[in-house]
């Protein structure tokens, strides 16, 4: 009987053991699930409402936002550790503006959500009528390479051209469904 309580003794000794050593060498590298959050103008509002797996905060997303109005609501942002995913819908309004502080928005958004990869899609352009397709095609394109060279992944599917504005804000369009889909893959 005395060997039996000595062997539960030495057993609880090392279950012990083993949780304080675990508990000081892995308390500092939390377990994150998948949380992502989607941010940015009418098209994060939009497309979010479609994604399964993610959040999008009325508070750093909003109809008619540009760059400047989502670095001001993030600067008044809590800093969040367990986002594993940001997904940024950004430019449209500004229509691809050159100087819109697009570093400061990426060091802003890594600064609020550093376990987080960041991800961007394209807007839509056309509706406005405010210049040629081609014209407008190449200032996207350019604009959205400079996310891409400050580490931000460009995902593959892009809203794009539309006619009209309740177009480019449909959530049926070909382009939507497909960027519907991947966002939802990617956030399983």
């Amino acid at each position: 009987m005395k060997k039996q309580y000595n062997t539960f003794i030495k057993i609880g000794l090392f279950i012990t053991a083993l949780i304080l050593f675990a508990n000081k060498f892995l308390k500092n590298k939390p377990t994150l699930i998948n949380k992502s959050l989607i941010v940015g103008d009418s098209h994060a509002v939009g497309i979010g409402s479609q994604i399964k797996n993610a959040k999008t905060d009325p508070l750093i997303a909003k109809g008619g936002w540009r760059v400047s109005n989502l670095i001001t609501a993030l600067s008044n942002y809590p800093k969040k550790m367990d986002i594993t995913k940001v997904i940024i819908s950004i430019g449209t309004n500004g229509q691809f503006y050159q100087n819109d502080n697009v570093s400061g928005l990426v060091a802003l958004l890594k600064q609020k959500f550093p376990n987080a990869k960041l991800y961007i899609y394209g807007g839509s352009y056309g509706w406005s009528g405010t210049r040629d397709r081609a014209t407008t095609e190449n200032l996207f394109n350019v604009y959205y390479k400079r996310f891409k060279d400050l580490g931000v992944t460009m995902l593959n599917n892009r809203l794009g051209y539309f006619t009209t504005d309740a177009a480019a804000h449909s959530v049926t369009s070909n382009s939507a469904k497909a960027l519907i889909n991947e966002i939802n893959n990617l956030v399983k």
